[in-house]
């Protein structure tokens, strides 16, 4: 997944919540274990019983993660 996807993706999730982005953050999540991103930002960015923030911040490490390695 490009950086630009990834930070696009971020963006429709603060707009639209992650429910509406299942697939899109399926791939994310693909893309971030293949570039070793730490196993817990993906858990919290997951786990749907965590707050809406925190999830988000965590997405947002994941992709700053992943701009950086690309």
């Amino acid at each position: 997944m490009a950086p630009i996807a990834a930070q696009e993706l971020a963006e429709h999730v603060v707009t639209e919540g992650f429910a509406a982005q299942k697939d899109g953050l399926n791939a994310l999540y693909e893309a971030a274990r293949a570039k070793s991103v730490s196993g817990v930002l993906l858990e919290v960015v997951a786990d749907e019983l965590e707050p809406r923030p925190v999830r988000e911040r965590a997405l947002g490490r994941i992709v700053i993660h992943l701009s950086r390695a690309a």
